[in-house]
């Protein structure tokens, strides 16, 4: 093989190609396309949001106990409202009890309770959801209860 050489006035000088040629090192390149440390970066975003998403369905569960626990203390307290010597405000006094007994003094809830003209003893409970954590859903459950009044069959 056979090299031409290229005239003397062509030939860029030793200062010239430091200047202007571009200085891509290998260990440059190899720094840009490496990924060291982008687990340190990463932990923390998947992190937040692994809490957070384990926190949503800490809260779901939460809320879906203490719905079937108002339904059952609603329905409790109309079969006791519903018993001979009963009234139906000795059911809604009970199924206020059963709910304090269950979630203590720190849940807010109310139970009222009618009878219609069928015979028909309704409790009605309504309480302020739980909360996890500081952000959640705000409001309030409700929950009824019928039984047939043992004193008109």
């Amino acid at each position: 093989m056979t090299r031409i050489a290229r005239p003397p006035a062509e030939q860029p000088s030793a200062a010239t190609a430091r200047v202007c040629a571009p200085r891509r090192s290998g260990a440059l390149v190899r720094r840009l396309r490496e990924d060291s440390g982008a687990a340190v970066a990463e932990f923390p975003m998947v992190a937040v949001l692994i809490v957070m998403i384990g926190l949503l369905i800490v809260q779901s569960a939460v809320i879906v106990h203490t719905r079937n626990t108002l339904v059952d203390a609603a329905v409790q307290g109309a079969r006791h409202g519903a018993l001979i010597g009963s009234t139906p405000q000795d059911g809604a006094a009970r199924a206020e009890r059963l709910i304090e007994e269950r979630f203590g003094e720190r849940m807010e809830a109310q139970a009222t309770a009618t009878e219609g003209a069928d015979g028909v003893i309704t409790v009605h409970v309504t309480a302020t959801l739980p909360l996890v954590g500081l952000f959640g859903p705000s409001g309030s459950l409700s929950a009824q209860g019928r039984a047939l009044d043992e004193e008109t069959l």
